[in-house]
């Protein structure tokens, strides 16, 4: 009798230990923040596990612009001017201007690359380039349509190039790409000297060169400070861990998907049925369904992320921080007035909805500055990064 009296004392204590213990584990950093009020106010690291995303290391990119990249530059804006001959009687060179519709695809998946997809639209054009200046950032895809001509159709197999800054997450990637060359322009760059340029562009000589080097630049640093995010995020969110989905929150996100797929279809004179085949390709609404239910939880999950890491740094964004995001978000609507901007911006996203917006911002901008940049290492996702 005595033992079994021991033995359920022990259980008894061991039960109340595993009642008290996870209180005393919770995170205090976390729950030193007030969240009363926010999307997700409760206790996250019961949904989440957040992994360490302090100190991730990034690859290094610094950029120079090379002579060659300012001469291909200089020929694509004196193009633009410049007499063009149609259809010349031999295979395109570098320099000319010619029009490709392409099919592509990743050789590993088979899945279809949109990027490169150029289809014929209703005036039997696909994509018009110049050739030979890297203008997709893909070299090899230059150096496999020179020596083409007019109404040939060549398939080739390459490799998207690592680091490629129009779409990071394929870098490196191998694509096959189907290609046929619609049309040739030659074109005529007899009459281009100093003073066309200071013509058509208002520089010449050294200060035109000048002004190339200095958008090149500009171009580089706004793709690479968006990589940057991008790498960090990416990283973050394979490295942590859904542990419930939030019911709330998810239901929320589920159904303003699924009214958004319905006014689209009410919009278009369709049936439900009818917009989910034309839009995504389903013909049952099982597939459709539960597409929305990925797309809500992956959602959720990136959401609770973020809040995680900004309540536990108590992350609170500047006045000026907003005010400079808030014009760049602004920007592509060509509104450059503060004032019209927050207004703009408020009118479409709510109050709320644009304060979030930049604290996400100002999360994930926070991250990259807490991140470590290797300079031993230049690509996108090279296997020496964070082992």
């Amino acid at each position: 009798m005595r033992t079994f009296f021991r033995t359920l004392s022990l259980i008894t204590v061991l039960a109340l230990l595993c009642t008290f213990l996870p209180s005393c584990a919770r995170d205090e950093k976390y729950e030193a923040y007030d969240r009363t009020g926010e999307p997700y106010d409760y206790y996250l690291p019961d949904y989440v596990k957040v992994c360490d995303y302090k100190g991730i290391e990034l690859p290094s990119f610094d950029y120079v612009p090379s002579e060659l990249d300012v001469q291909n530059r200089l020929k694509m804006l004196a193009g633009y001017y410049c007499e063009r001959t149609e259809d010349p009687d031999r295979p395109c060179r570098q320099y000319d201007y010619v029009d490709i519709i392409t099919s592509c695809k990743f050789t590993d998946t088979g899945d279809t690359y949109y990027l490169f997809n150029f289809e014929e639209n209703e005036s039997g054009y696909g994509q018009t380039f110049m050739l030979g200046i890297n203008y997709f950032g893909v070299p090899e895809l230059d150096e496999a349509i020179i020596g083409m001509s007019q109404g040939e159709t060549k398939t080739v197999t390459l490799n998207i190039p690592d680091p490629f800054f129009k779409d990071y997450m394929n870098s490196g990637r191998e694509v096959e790409f189907e290609i046929y060359l619609n049309y040739i322009d030659e074109v005529d760059f007899s009459g281009v000297d100093d003073s066309f340029y200071h013509e058509h562009y208002g520089y010449s000589g050294e200060s035109m060169n000048n002004y190339i080097i200095s958008e090149l630049l500009k171009e580089y640093n706004k793709n690479i400070e968006g990589y940057k995010v991008a790498l960090s995020w990416n990283y973050i969110c394979e490295n942590s861990k859904l542990k419930k989905v939030p019911e709330k929150e998810y239901q929320a996100e589920y159904d303003k998907a699924l009214n958004s797929a319905r006014s689209a279809a009410e919009s278009k004179d369709m049936t439900l049925d009818e917009y989910i085949l034309e839009t995504y390709g389903y013909d049952n609404r099982d597939d459709f369904y539960a597409l929305l239910k990925e797309n809500a939880e992956n959602t959720c999950y990136e959401d609770m992320i973020l809040y995680y890491i900004m309540r536990c740094e108590n992350l609170q964004y500047t006045q000026e921080f907003f005010e400079s995001e808030v014009l760049a978000m602004a920007k592509d609507y060509d509104i450059t007035d503060l004032n019209s901007a927050e207004d703009f911006l408020t009118y479409y996203m709510g109050e709320e909805g644009l304060h979030e917006s930049i604290r996400m911002r100002y999360t994930q901008n926070w991250i990259v500055e807490n991140a470590v940049i290797r300079d031993d290492v230049h690509q996108f996702f090279s296997k020496e990064l964070n082992k």
